[in-house]
């Protein structure tokens, strides 16, 4: 037979019948449930039967029973009938849950991750874990509802000592098993999570993490000195797109902010004389302004020095004899946030010019703070305007000495002079 080159397939058929009424889906679907049903029936282990009282029986699986079954008694043939079809889905349900490993549930809960937060940089160093610590290991394989608190244990010292981790990096990497488990929780999967009951001595175990010098954290004092009247000069000098970018680059000495927070201030967030209000950045990935800071402490209070408030009003003068709208943002001319670039790029140049190793944007913040408390600033005072919800992540991570040696052997020889 001669084989028409315009014959149609299976699934053209299909769409042509439907779109056309030749075929009641609705009608298709009853059959469908019917087939469903007698399968599901013709699957059942106990025979079904009525008794004399009119009532429907048939038992059912059921392990705590000394037979291992359970007499069900219904009205009605098919009330029993929906009964072990329930009974039978619920038990498919059930199979299905307790077949679920970290590797199947890992997409699901890092999607659910996905809408609980805004920042793209977390949920990139969560995958990036799971390629490092979890792709391609026996534990991902395992049903979730059969983990042990040993087989977990195990797991985690493992990696431990395999990778020498430090505190910080055991518990970034440990974000995923920990809350993975918690969703298998809201699953229904497993009642408690196991990893909970997993005890790591850090002190014996954790690789220490030597604080880096102090030279290298902070600007010192000479430092400043030369680097300072570089940032005046280039803002009375240039005449370029981003010619604010040196005040944005002093402003940051003055109030500590992120990079992300000072290309984004404007004139509305100076609520009194004194202060401004941090509530926005920008996200380096995307390069747009979010309302929110980067620390879960969230919104703060910055207070304004007297030198704070003069690069603010530099700045606005300088808009109003260009004749530019800025859109609000204090250090920009172009109705546009600065760039993160403009401002980094310059303490490279100013490194470079005074000699010094390179130092970043975040030093400058460090240097804010280490200034602060060589001042005997309270600690919650600065903790709170620089955004950090713990004091000792102030004091352990953002204080620096910025002495000189002879400065520290000046203050010591003067403490110690009994």
């Amino acid at each position: 037979m001669h084989k028409d080159n315009l014959s149609l397939s299976d699934k053209e058929i299909l769409n042509f019948i439907k779109n056309n009424d030749i075929i009641n889906l609705d009608d298709v679907r009853n059959e469908m449930n019917k087939k469903q049903r007698e399968s599901i029936l013709s699957q059942h282990l106990f025979s079904i039967w009525q008794s004399t009282d009119g009532r429907w029986r048939t038992y059912i699986p059921d392990s705590t029973k000394n037979n291992n079954r359970k007499l069900v008694i219904k009205t009605s043939k098919k009330v029993l009938e929906d009964y072990i079809i329930s009974y039978y889905e619920s038990q498919s349900e059930l199979n299905k849950l307790e077949r679920i490993t970290l590797k199947t549930l890992y997409p699901d809960w890092l999607k659910y991750k996905e809408l609980h937060t805004t920042a793209k940089t977390y949920i990139s160093r969560i995958e990036i874990d799971w390629k490092k610590f979890y792709a391609g290991t026996k534990i991902i394989d395992k049903p979730i509802n059969t983990l042990t608190k040993l087989d977990l244990d195990n797991w985690a010292h493992r990696l431990i000592k395999e990778y020498e981790l430090t505190k910080n990096a055991y518990y970034n990497m440990a974000v995923i098993m920990r809350q993975s488990l918690d969703y298998a929780i809201d699953l229904g999967i497993i009642e408690m999570n196991p990893f909970s009951l997993v005890k790591i001595d850090g002190k014996r175990l954790f690789r220490k993490v030597k604080k880096k010098s102090n030279e290298s954290q902070v600007f010192s004092q000479s430092e400043m000195e030369q680097i300072i009247p570089m940032a005046w000069e280039d803002f009375h000098n240039q005449t370029k797109v981003y010619e604010l970018s040196p005040l944005a680059f002093l402003f940051q000495f003055q109030t500590g902010l992120r990079l992300g927070e000072v290309c984004t201030v404007r004139y509305e967030d100076i609520e009194s004389p004194d202060y401004i209000h941090i509530q926005r950045m920008l996200r380096r990935e995307t390069n747009e302004v979010v309302n929110h800071t980067k620390s879960e402490y969230g919104d703060r209070q910055v207070l304004l020095t007297t030198t704070a408030k003069k690069i603010i009003e530099c700045a606005r003068k300088r808009q109003e004899e260009l004749g530019v709208d800025s859109e609000g943002y204090i250090f920009s001319i172009n109705r546009l946030p600065l760039t993160e670039r403009s401002i980094a790029d310059l303490y490279r140049k100013y490194c470079r010019k005074i000699g010094i190793v390179q130092k970043s944007s975040h030093k400058s913040r460090k240097t804010y703070i280490s200034s602060l408390l060589d001042k005997q600033v309270n600690i919650n005072t600065v903790r709170e305007m620089v955004g950090h919800t713990d004091e000792r992540t102030t004091l352990g991570n953002y204080c620096f000495d910025r002495s000189t040696k002879l400065e520290k052997l000046n203050k010591i020889e003067e403490a110690l002079n009994f």
